[in-house]
């Protein structure tokens, strides 16, 4: 996006680039005013902000897609778009919401919402279920938080990686100094064989892992093929079994500054 106007936008544009930027975009969506229209009245003149509980009529378009509610990152784009799909003067009144209240309003209608549509910007469509998982946060909780991993697993050699897959994950941890390293294992026994579960393993510099795991889920689910499930754990290098493994295979993801072991003697 050029010229971004605030935070959302900047966080808008890095999003529309790939899977690694949805993260710091829905956390943005849910925490920034968000600007949409409602049908023009009289006692409604210029903008305003409706405040959560009040009642709304959202304005819905339509597009080769279908209907959908507009939502807008600024008043500019809002303004923006009235004016190039020539609506007649009064004809909506624009009103502001925090995201996350915004969102829970339009949970209940029957339409998904475009963001920044017909304003000049590139636009992004997010359907019923995205906007109800923004509306109480599960979008960026991926992982229950009593999740574990389980079963045996194997190393995925580099012959075999899913590249596509890993593109936007390599991107991700390359924003994450406290990430150092990150493998790719697959689940030996899986229920169903036309499916594949892998599991990484992240080596981390730090005590607090927990949204680091979420963040690195809520990429990993926007990337990640049809037929392939994930999970994600934080490996301790001084477990002797797990040191043998980094120390015998390369990792998919190293930082800069990490030096991988010596292969253990046998």
């Amino acid at each position: 996006m050029k010229d971004p106007a605030n935070d959302l936008e900047r966080a808008l544009a890095v999003a529309l680039r790939g899977p690694e930027g949805h993260p710091e975009f829905f956390r943005q969506a849910r925490e920034s005013i968000l600007v949409f229209l409602v049908p023009y009245h009289p006692e409604l003149d210029g903008t305003f902000t409706i405040r959560n509980g009040d009642a709304m009529t959202f304005t819905v378009w339509e597009n080769p897609k279908g209907k959908f509610i507009p939502i807008f990152t600024s008043i500019e784009r809002a303004q923006a778009a009235i004016k190039n799909t020539g609506a007649r003067e009064n004809q909506y009144a624009v009103a502001e919401m925090k995201g996350k209240e915004l969102f829970r309003a339009i949970a209940c209608q029957e339409y998904g919402v475009v963001i920044n549509p017909a304003s000049g910007k590139v636009e992004l469509s997010l359907d019923r279920r995205a906007a109800r998982m923004l509306a109480d946060g599960t979008i960026l909780r991926p992982i229950p938080s009593t999740a574990q991993q389980q079963g045996r697993v194997k190393i995925v050699e580099p012959a075999d990686y899913p590249t596509d897959f890993l593109q936007p994950l390599f991107r991700f941890l390359g924003g994450r100094p406290e990430v150092k390293a990150a493998w790719l294992f697959r689940q030996i026994e899986q229920p169903d064989p036309a499916r594949i579960n892998y599991v990484f393993g992240l080596l981390v510099a730090c005590s607090s892992t927990e949204q680091l795991l979420q963040d690195f889920a809520v990429v990993a689910k926007s990337a990640t093929r049809d037929e392939a499930d994930f999970g994600v754990t934080i490996i301790n290098s001084d477990e002797p079994a797990v040191a043998e493994i980094i120390s015998r295979h390369p990792a998919f993801y190293a930082a800069p500054d990490y030096k991988a072991p010596s292969p253990l003697r046998e």
